[in-house]
């Protein structure tokens, strides 16, 4: 594998601590194939962004660049305090990762709370608007397990049950429609688990279908069911080479989208 250089704790964002900071993973050379922004999960009151670690320094190692951001979460902030922390943190990457390295495509993605942060990143484009950031300058979407209606948590702030079902203006889901529907351009991978949380498949494949009623290709969605396990559980499984399979998926669906 090719050398990785790794910085960490940059601030992109002051008087936030730890929430304010993120990881850089480069490839060697002075050009890659793409520059992923990736979120981590925990529910949006738990995780960290050194979680996948080895993910991304195996993503880096094969022409990925990778910025890995930390964001306020429960019980400090309150929505949209952490999507609002997501688009500093592509807009800071967009404007500093050129220093250090040239790319050909930007794509941004999570896991869990990190896949709701996209969404609404994606499906709410005035989060990337509030830091100058024209929508249409993301190429692809990684979704991993993302709740697209209203995050269980900001139920939870709402004081409303955890386990209902809502969808307002804090659902990424609630913007396809009416002025919010736009052409798109952009490459979608959408993941669940088979024996996900109750209701997240149900609610993904909601999505999906919305999508494609709202001038989405199907062309432009790759939706792939993790069989045989609970929510996320694959993220971090080693083969038995010591290498991420789901490292191996990010970076097929980045290498196979660019040849479209």
């Amino acid at each position: 594998m090719n050398c990785v250089k790794v910085m960490k704790d940059l601030v992109y964002q002051e008087n936030t601590g730890n929430a304010g900071k993120l990881d850089v993973y480069l490839p060697e050379g002075e050009k890659c194939d793409a520059l992923l922004f990736f979120f981590h999960g925990g529910g949006l009151e738990e995780g960290d962004k050194a979680d996948q670690q080895g993910i991304y320094e195996e993503l880096s190692s094969r022409g990925i660049a990778v910025v890995s951001a930390n964001y306020r979460m429960y019980p400090a902030a309150k929505y949209p305090q952490y999507v609002e922390d997501a688009a500093n943190a592509v807009a800071w990457g967009l404007t500093h990762i050129k220093k250090w390295i040239d790319y050909e495509r930007v794509l941004i993605g999570g896991i869990s709370a990190g896949a709701y942060l996209s969404m609404m990143l994606h499906f709410q484009p005035r989060f990337l608007k509030e830091y100058h950031i024209e929508e249409e300058r993301i190429d692809g979407y990684i979704f991993d397990a993302g709740q697209p209606t209203v995050h269980y948590n900001v139920l939870r702030e709402r004081g409303k049950d955890t386990k209902s079902v809502r969808v307002d203006e804090a659902a990424p889901i609630y913007y396809l429609e009416g002025e919010h529907v736009r052409a798109k351009k952009q490459f979608f991978l959408i993941m669940v688990s088979d024996n996900d949380i109750p209701g997240r498949r149900e609610q993904n494949e909601l999505m999906i279908q919305t999508m494609k009623t709202h001038q989405y290709e199907d062309f432009q969605i790759k939706y792939h069911i993790m069989k045989g396990y609970a929510h996320t559980e694959y993220v971090n499984v080693k083969d038995d080479a010591g290498r991420y399979p789901y490292a191996e998926m990010l970076y097929e669906f980045i290498k196979d989208w660019k040849l479209k």
